[in-house]
């Protein structure tokens, strides 16, 4: 059991590690608007994060997701996202 808390630590590091790169592909989808890059990022952050505990960033994602979805406006949700990847990083 030990040998997988350990795996599971370094994968939950390795994936805060990863914040400034999921941060910049979300910035990149939004700012062009581009409404499916939006979801597919969102959709894999709201399925990987709560693997590794990060729950908030989880249902963060899951809302932008649906709110790309929906044809919604989704800058709130995307801020949300980025500001909970940017505290990763700190």
């Amino acid at each position: 059991m030990d040998h997988l808390r350990a795996k599971m630590d370094a994968l939950s590091a390795r994936f805060a590690g990863q914040a400034e790169q999921h941060r910049a592909e979300l910035a990149e989808a939004c700012k062009a608007r581009d409404c499916d890059a939006v979801i597919v990022k969102a959709h894999k952050l709201a399925g990987i994060a709560p693997m590794f505990g990060y729950t908030d960033i989880g249902e963060a994602a899951l809302a932008l997701e649906e709110a790309a979805e929906s044809g919604e406006v989704y800058d709130a949700e995307a801020a949300r996202l980025d500001s909970l990847l940017a505290d990763l990083q700190a």
